[in-house]
């Protein structure tokens, strides 16, 4: 008797011992979980948070030239030359080739200045005044039906070929506005549009701006490459004039027609 009640007591001791050591562990646990739920996620950097974004230039004067956005370019003739049979004339290059080029720079400029409103304004909320300038390298955005399009010719314009997919290439700096100094930039940065047709996937598709959806897709593209740019040159400390701002996509299928 005496034995088997020894026995029942070192039982019961080693069971209390190991509810204990569960016990232990178990809170041990949870304030190590609790520890880590508590670590604040860091956030990324901004180096335009003292900012606020004034004003928007959009500057040509290192375009390629001519710019062009087929959408757009019958129009544009119609308004130049103020009738439809001058607008054959101003089309094809004979005539009025500055009114012409000087209206496709407004049409581009009013794609151009909302998406980085849209773009910086976010990220731009201090009382420093700052302004951005968006310099052009090229727009040129062939019809998808024109003839080069349709036989594969190469266009050559004076000498020098030009884009075979539709092209959007620029450049921006951000100036602090009291002191002139850039306090951030990227570029030059080139979106195409190949012709393909997203179906399923992809990325974030641009807020309707201006009348040519392809010029306000390219642009928008180009306005938040910038912007991965310039936090990613904030991330790491790093600038890198190559960088494209081109993000990692998860998943999209494209159809090429």
């Amino acid at each position: 008797m005496t034995m088997k009640k020894g026995a029942t007591m070192r039982l019961a001791a080693f069971s209390a011992s190991t509810r204990l050591l569960a016990a232990c562990l178990f809170a041990l646990f949870a304030v190590a979980l609790s520890g880590c739920e508590s670590v604040p996620v860091p956030e990324q950097p901004n180096p335009l948070g003292q900012f606020t974004l004034t004003q928007v230039t959009v500057d040509f004067s290192r375009a390629d030239r001519p710019l062009l956005v087929s959408d757009l370019d019958g129009e544009i003739s119609r308004q130049v030359s103020g009738s439809t049979v001058g607008a054959v004339g101003t089309r094809f290059g004979v005539v009025n080739q500055d009114g012409r080029q000087a209206a496709l720079e407004q049409a581009i400029r009013a794609n151009v200045e909302p998406h980085v409103r849209d773009a910086f304004n976010p990220m731009m909320r201090g009382s420093r005044t700052a302004r951005a300038v968006v310099t052009i390298h090229s727009v040129f955005i062939r019809s998808r039906v024109g003839l080069q399009q349709l036989t594969g010719a190469r266009v050559t314009v004076n000498g020098q070929r030009r884009p075979d997919n539709a092209q959007f290439s620029a450049s921006i700096v951000v100036y602090d506005v009291e002191t002139g100094i850039p306090v951030a930039m990227a570029g030059p940065i080139t979106r195409t549009d190949d012709g393909a047709i997203t179906i399923a996937g992809g990325g974030p598709k641009a807020p309707p701006y201006g009348q040519s959806a392809r010029l306000n897709q390219l642009a928008f593209e180009f306005v938040q490459a910038a912007v991965n740019v310039i936090r990613r040159e904030a991330r790491t400390g790093m600038y890198d004039e190559d960088d494209q701002g081109t993000e990692r996509m998860l998943w999209e299928r494209r159809f090429k027609l």
